[in-house]
């Protein structure tokens, strides 16, 4: 089983690098990595090398879909039995620190204690606190004008 899982690692690296050279091979609409190859593309597969190029990476796709997931599958079931908590115990809480959750509740018995302590039950409302009163602020002054003498007025012109 090892054997197979390290061949399907091997063709998992093969293939994902032909994926990318393949990608990187086809000829973009606006040019791109496909102009480097100097039209390699299209001596190697001929003229129609845009539909072989689609469809070698069509294939390479699947291949890598189901080798991916076969990996998954074989490696899984393998570790699965190697837990990181394999060997460790669980702790559990001492029984006296638990509350026991099955008690049932007697609703007379509530009835009865709630009839025993009604001022203990109800607490002392609690009375809203009293705003200090300030005394009124002084009525501020209106600010006084600077006195200004009145301006003279001129004598009159004698009359000659």
């Amino acid at each position: 089983m090892d054997i197979l899982v390290a061949l399907l690692y091997v063709v998992e690296v093969v293939v994902c690098l032909l994926l990318a050279l393949v990608v990187m091979l086809q000829k973009p609409k606006e040019g791109g990595l496909g102009g480097l190859a100097g039209g390699m593309g299209e001596a190697v597969f001929g003229a129609d090398a845009g539909n072989v190029l689609i469809k070698v990476t069509v294939w390479l796709g699947a291949i890598f879909l189901v080798n991916t997931l076969l990996l998954a599958r074989f490696t899984s079931k393998s570790h699965a039995a190697e837990s990181a908590m394999a060997g460790v115990e669980q702790q559990q809480a001492p029984k006296e620190a638990l509350p026991n959750l099955n008690t049932q509740i007697d609703p007379e018995k509530l009835a009865a204690d709630a009839a025993k302590a009604p001022a203990a039950a109800a607490p002392a409302k609690p009375e809203a606190p009293k705003a200090p009163v300030a005394a009124a602020p002084a009525k501020p002054e209106a600010p006084k004008a600077p006195a200004v003498p009145a301006p003279e007025k001129p004598a009159a012109p004698k009359a000659n």
